[in-house]
Formats: structure tokens, C-alpha cells, sequence
């Protein structure tokens, strides 16, 4: 049994009592007092971590498989953007060499942060203008998805330490639901020129952000002139606006191109993909704005 002496033993409090319906406990040891009650502090963050990892999975065990944008990934407890205020440490001693401590955070302080935040988040969203029409831009699909992560994590801490979310997010799933996997729109492409690879390419590039469907409340439009300016080179100008399902537009934008090529059709091939390709990029830029 040699060496056996040479663990280092806790003090008798250390770990014990960890369990209250007011507060939060967590302990921490360390070579110095500050590591220690960092420690502590971390203890509890971890036990909130593991708590609601323990709601996400009960959660998505009721929720209908046609509401996709959670999954375990999503549900991420970001320790550092939780502010552990009120903290108390009610025990510390020094022992073999380490410091011993013990933290609480009363359960009350968290729930009035974790509320304040999901509030927050909410108004943010602006629900009450993205519920005018049942089908919504892609932009406000992207927030709304954001979002509802968001009031997810928060919903779940507040249900860990005995609370409830502030606000029902019923609807917001519901709106998420019918715009996933993307929101509809009908693509009308309006060209000088009539050509297959124009429409096919904008529906290409266009159709990573919409599904077209001819019902569809919102509308792309896109106008494009074509002109040659030279032997076998094509400038091309587009105009593209999109429309929500109260005709107002939410998102206008232009691009232009030209080139040279071999000949005509080339030229036309080339410009098509490269309006196509830039439309792509601007709506990606509005999206992530």
C-alpha cells in the first residue's frame, strides 16, 4: 500500500451538500484560491450544460420530424455569454497544498438573465411584421431559424433551474415548419432575348435559397438586357427584385457582365452563368447582413 498516503484528501464538505432548490452549487480545487473558485464557477456552468443536454434530448424526442433545424449540435451552452453573477463562495480551505472552495448562485439571478434574454431575442425577431404573410423571405427564414435556436437553449436553461420560458414560440415553429427546407417564391425572369440557358442558370444559382412553386406568394423577378457590343462579345444587365406576399419589395439588386467569347453562343453560355453566379452572391450577402 505504498504511496497510498500521498493522495491528496478534501476537506469533509467538499462536494457534499450539492443539491438545493435555491441556488446552484459548485466546487473547485486548485494551487491558488482564484484557480479554485474558477473552478467552482465552472462546475456550475457545467452542470447547466449537462442539464440542458439532458431537456434537448427530451425535446426532440416530442417534436414532429418535419421541424428540422434543431439537432445536437445547435443546442450549445456558450458558458462565456452567461454572466455568473450574484456568486457567493460560502466555504474555502487550504489543504496539502490546495485550495478548497465552494460557490452558489441562487437560482433567481439566473432566471431574470436567462428571461431577459430570451425577451430580448424575441423582440428582436420582429414576429408581428414577419407573420403578415404565410410565406417569408429567405433572410427572415435565416433569423427566424437563428432565432428559435436561441429561445430554445434559453427556454431549456430556464426549465433546468424550475423556471418557464417567457413567451410561447409555438407560432414561430409553426412559421419555421411551413418555410422549410426553403421558402417558396415564383421566379419570373423577364430577357430581351429568349434564351433556355438564361432561365435554367438563374434557376440554378436562385433555387439555393427559394423553391419555385407558380402559387407562390413571393416573387423573383429578374429583367435582363442583353447586347452585343462587339463581334462575339455579350454584355448583360439584371435587375433583380424580390417581393414578399403583400407586394411590397424586400430586396432589389443589380449585376452586369461581358464577355468575349469564340462566338455568340459561347458568349451567351458564359454570361448566363456569370449573371447567374453574382445574384447568387448578392442575395447571399443580404442574408447574412
Amino acid at each position: 500500500m505504498v504511496g497510498c498516503g500521498n493522495s491528496p484528501k478534501p476537506p469533509a464538505w467538499y462536494g457534499k451538500d450539492a443539491h438545493s432548490d435555491t441556488f446552484l452549487i459548485g466546487f473547485g480545487s486548485a494551487s491558488t484560491l482564484e484557480n479554485a473558485k474558477a473552478r467552482a464557477l465552472s462546475d456550475i456552468s457545467s452542470q447547466l450544460s449537462v442539464q440542458v443536454s439532458s431537456q434537448f434530448k427530451s425535446h426532440a424526442q416530442r417534436q414532429d420530424s418535419s421541424i428540422s433545424y434543431k439537432s445536437s449540435n445547435d443546442i450549445k451552452l456558450d458558458v462565456a455569454a452567461i454572466e455568473l453573477s450574484d456568486v457567493s463562495y460560502t466555504k474555502d480551505e487550504f489543504r496539502d497544498n490546495l485550495f478548497y472552495v465552494k460557490a452558489q448562485i441562487p437560482k433567481s439571478s439566473l432566471v431574470k438573465q436567462f428571461q431577459k434574454t430570451f425577451n430580448t431575442e424575441y423582440n428582436l425577431l420582429n414576429f408581428s411584421r414577419m407573420s403578415q404573410c404565410n410565406t417569408i423571405s429567405i433572410k427572415d427564414k435565416v433569423r427566424l431559424e437563428h432565432t428559435l435556436n436561441k429561445l430554445n437553449l434559453y427556454g431549456m436553461l430556464l426549465q433546468s433551474i424550475g423556471s418557464q420560458e417567457p413567451k410561447s414560440i409555438t407560432q414561430l415553429e409553426k412559421m419555421l415548419a411551413v418555410n422549410s427546407p426553403l421558402p417558396t417564391a415564383r421566379l419570373n425572369i423577364q430577357s430581351n432575348v429568349s434564351a433556355e440557358v438564361i432561365e435554367s442558370e438563374l434557376a440554378k444559382e436562385l433555387g439555393e435559397f427559394y423553391s419555385f412553386d407558380a402559387q407562390a406568394q413571393n416573387l423573383i423577378q429578374v429583367k435582363v438586357n442583353l447586347s452585343l457590343v462587339g463581334r462575339g462579345t455579350i454584355k448583360a444587365d439584371a435587375i433583380m427584385t424580390i417581393y414578399d406576399c403583400r407586394k411590397n419589395a424586400v430586396f432589389t439588386t443589380s449585376v452586369s457582365n461581358t464577355h468575349e467569347g469564340k462566338n455568340i453562343g459561347d458568349s451567351l453560355n458564359f454570361t448566363a452563368k456569370r449573371i447567374g453566379v453574382q445574384l447568387y452572391k448578392k442575395l447571399q450577402e443580404w442574408v447574412e447582413d
